[in-house]
């Protein structure tokens, strides 16, 4: 039978064609059968699985291969011979769901020419089988059918859980790991700390953390915010004044801390390495652990005046990071901020006139200073130091030993030099104090009932004349009291002892020891008639001791006249109502020549042990005895007001 002759109706599955969508899937069929007749299309089959329809591909356009699809089958084509074969107009019917009732599919005669159009033989077409869904099954079609998208959430959301599950899973071991990096991060930062730490066995309530880790080793400090005080020698006492008109009396337990009035230019015990040296930091730690409220700073004048460098050996940066050792002035600077950080107030001696040799006035032609010059460093002190930045400075202690001047007498006379520096002063920092020591005389003294004895001042310590001929300055209330006094160490002088023979470089030989009654009161009456008298003389002006003690823990005295005499004259100072005392020195390079008094020879000693790091445990507690200092405490900090500060930073940028 010939395709051309073949005339079906197509209406094999109107049982099944329930639906819109199935009458509009057969009604596409029918329609690309009547406008491409390229294609004849067979009766269908039927199959247990649905039903098929044989589509006959006779377009040579067309790639000619057979589409696999699930149960598809081949089944015989019948071949057209003749044109004749077609049943010329006739058509097929079937009962369909359509509202016609009939769905039919007519091939007109006329059409049979195209099927062997390109030459090929009808009986050579490819016989291709597709399957029409069977639709029984299927529940009804609703309108969430033609939302024409592939439904794919519930996989979406389980790999969005899987996503976010892993990185979760990342976040919390990234955040384990930083956390147990910072921890170790911290455990070194504390090593590093405590390796630099001054070890007295005390806890530090004022850790200062930078924000880089380090524990200790800050890149600078914080603005304390204190406003300048107006510092006050008055009612026998030290007395911070605010500008609101706040008054804090303020007792003295001080130290000297001694290495920039020298070449090197720089305090020493800076240079922390894997054996000894501290920082700048720790001793101020240390210091303010052990109630030490004040350290006396020994400067040189002609530091001061060529703003000298300080020598970058000395000191390890990396651990002294907030020390800025540019210049003389700007490594001063830093000392003074690491101690206010602590309340620890700091009192300027002009110590030294060359880093080789200390001067005897405050003047000299041999060692190339002149009184302009020196005036010239006090005017550069005040000019960069007076200021609420560095609110700790008390003033200037305005000459070391000045043992080469009388008083009230010829030149150079110390009465007329401690007026003019001290008013010098004033003139460029009214906020400061001045203290002021005494020279190096002599005079006679009677103990325990026995005649009079010659006696000689300790350097600075000579004032038996400053009654009689009194400092006073343009300013009220500035003048401090300022005198050195010092032990067997030093020199082993006979009020120390019961008796002995003054023999070569001045030791005593065949020296014997006094009780504690007769050491005690020898040590009294000399502290007195040296100095002491003036607290009765004018109980408004403070008596602060510059410098006392020595030798202390090293004693090599049977019974220890060398430590009891520095006990004693703490217990003399809090009877005789002193304001203060700095003892000498935190350093242990500190050096001494007897010891015990019949031995000369050279003797170190300090607050702390050679390394920077062992406190010297029986001298920091024979210093715990100036706790008792009347109205003792680390200095206020006055809150600068805002105005003040504003204005402060303008003066200082300029």
């Amino acid at each position: 039978m010939s395709i051309s002759h073949l005339q079906w109706i197509l209406e094999s599955t109107s049982g099944s064609l329930r639906t819109a969508k199935d009458r509009l899937s057969l009604a596409v069929v029918s329609q690309w059968v009547q406008t491409h007749i390229t294609r004849d299309i067979l009766l269908p089959e039927e199959s247990s699985r649905g039903t098929y329809f044989l589509i006959l591909d006779s377009a040579p356009s067309f790639e000619q291969q057979t589409i696999p699809l699930e149960d598809s089958m081949e089944v015989s084509r019948p071949m057209a011979n003749t044109a004749d074969d077609h049943p010329a107009n006739t058509s097929f019917s079937r009962s369909s769901e359509f509202s016609n009732g009939n769905f039919s599919a007519h091939l007109d005669s006329s059409q049979g020419p195209r099927l062997t159009e390109g030459g090929g033989a009808v009986g050579a077409h490819r016989q291709t089988m597709l399957k029409a869904a069977d639709f029984d099954d299927l529940p009804p079609e609703t309108t969430k059918d033609y939302k024409g998208r592939i439904r794919t959430w519930p996989g979406l959301l389980l790999l969005l859980l899987i996503i976010g599950g892993a990185v979760t899973i990342i976040v919390l071991q990234a955040k384990e790991t930083s956390d147990l990096i910072h921890a170790n991060r911290e455990n070194y930062e504390q090593q590093q700390a405590n390796k630099r730490k001054i070890k007295d066995g005390l806890d530090d309530d004022q850790v200062l953390i930078s924000d880089d880790g380090q524990v200790g080793n800050p890149k600078k400090y914080p603005d304390m915010g204190c406003e300048l005080p107006d510092y006050q020698s008055k009612n026998g006492q030290i007395v911070a004044v605010s500008k609101n008109g706040t008054e804090v009396p303020v007792g003295i337990k001080g130290v000297n801390w001694f290495g920039m009035e020298t070449g090197l230019a720089i305090p020493f015990g800076l240079w922390e390495n894997m054996d000894n040296g501290t920082s700048v930091y720790e001793v101020a730690a240390f210091l303010a652990r052990n109630k030490f409220n004040s350290v006396r700073l020994p400067l040189c004048i002609k530091n001061i005046l060529n703003d000298v460098a300080p020598e970058k050996s000395l000191i390890n940066l990396n651990t002294n990071r907030a020390v800025n050792i540019t210049s003389y002035i700007s490594t001063i600077q830093s000392i003074v901020e690491a101690l206010g950080y602590r309340h620890i107030t700091v009192m300027i001696s002009l110590h030294t006139l060359d880093p080789k040799k200390s001067g005897g006035a405050w003047f000299s032609e041999d060692l190339g200073v002149s009184e302009d010059e020196f005036l010239d460093a006090v005017d550069i002190l005040t000019k960069n130091l007076c200021k609420s930045r560095y609110w700790n400075i008390l003033g200037l202690d305005l000459k070391n030993e000045p043992h080469e001047c009388s008083w009230g007498g010829e030149d150079p006379d110390w009465q007329k030099g401690a007026t003019l520096i001290g008013n010098r002063m004033l003139e460029g920092c009214p906020n400061w104090l001045a203290f002021v020591e005494g020279i190096a005389g002599s005079g006679t003294i009677s103990l325990n009932g026995e005649v009079d004895r010659v006696y000689f001042d300790w350097w600075g310590g000579g004032m038996e004349k400053a009654g009689d001929y009194p400092i006073t300055f343009d300013i009220k209330n500035k003048l401090v009291w300022s005198p050195h006094y010092y032990n067997t160490g030093v020199s082993p002088a006979w009020y120390f002892y019961a008796s002995g023979t003054q023999g070569a470089e001045g030791a005593l030989e065949g020296y014997e020891e006094l009780d504690d009654d007769e050491l005690k009161n020898n040590i009294e009456k000399t502290m007195d008639v040296m100095f002491g008298y003036l607290i009765e003389a004018d109980p408004n002006i403070a008596m602060v001791m510059g410098e006392f003690a020595g030798l202390y823990g090293k004693d090599a005295h049977p019974k220890l006249t060398t430590k009891r005499a520095t006990d004693f004259t703490i217990e003399a100072m809090l009877k005789g109502k002193y304001a203060g005392a700095y003892m000498w020195s935190l350093n242990p390079e500190s050096a001494y020549q007897f010891n015990p008094a019949d031995t000369y020879g050279h003797y170190t000693e300090g607050l702390l042990d050679d390394d920077w790091l062992t406190p010297n445990k029986v001298f920091v507690e024979g210093m715990a005895a100036l706790d008792e200092m009347e109205n003792l405490q680390m200095f206020p900090c006055f809150p600068q007001e805002v105005e003040g500060s504003e204005s402060e930073e303008e003066e200082e940028e300029e």
